[in-house]
């Protein structure tokens, strides 16, 4: 919000808080700013206040309108400079844009639940048996739900969707289990031997 805030005379301290359009100042009642110092004429300037600008024009005044001690009749008053209207003076002060950002909606996160046996179910598919415990946060997950890393050796470790934490295995036997594509070959791919009649 733009204001003037008034640096002599009797209003000394005063601050005019500006609204936006047109604001007419003087010495004469009628005036949207009333100023009470002999100098200043009965309609003595309107600041107009916009989106971007701050303008001051004056209204014919016998002492005269001064932006930074320089006569105007029609020109932008800048934040932080000296308005003078005859010998009063003041400062135009802006205050800084507030930029307010609406908080997001709380993201309700899946609640951990338990099969009809009692055992742990699985956070994302809470119908299958959890396979899998996070060593760090505790959640529990299905084979499917776990993040696996390869490492050197043809070991492999698994990891928490959420919190990367290492996971645990729960001893749970789980419905899709994670054979190599060689180990599933040899399990479906059978090949007939049969030995050479000898004649």
């Amino acid at each position: 919000m733009a204001r003037l805030v008034i640096h002599s005379g009797a209003q000394k301290g005063a601050e005019l808080e500006l609204q936006k359009g047109s604001n007419s100042l003087g010495r004469a009642q009628g005036n949207d700013f009333v100023l009470d110092d002999p100098t200043v004429s009965s309609r003595h300037c309107e600041v107009i206040v916009s989106e971007t600008t701050v303008r001051v024009r004056d209204l014919g005044s016998t002492n005269g309108t001064f932006i930074e001690n320089q006569r105007i009749q029609d020109a932008e008053l800048r934040n932080g400079q000296t308005l003078m209207l005859g010998s009063m003076e003041m400062r135009l002060m802006e205050g800084p844009v507030t930029i307010a950002i609406p908080p997001l909606p709380p993201t309700e996160e899946p609640r951990p639940s338990r099969l009809p046996d009692g055992a742990p179910a699985c956070l994302y598919h809470p119908g299958i048996a959890a396979a899998h415990q996070c060593t760090q946060c505790s959640r529990t997950y299905c084979e499917a739900c776990v993040r696996e890393l390869h490492l050197v050796g043809g070991r492999s470790r698994l990891f928490c969707p959420i919190c990367s934490g290492l996971c645990r295995s729960l001893g749970i036997v789980p419905a899709r289990s994670r054979e190599s594509v060689a180990s599933r070959l040899l399990k479906t791919i059978r090949i007939p031997f049969r030995r050479g009649d000898s004649r």
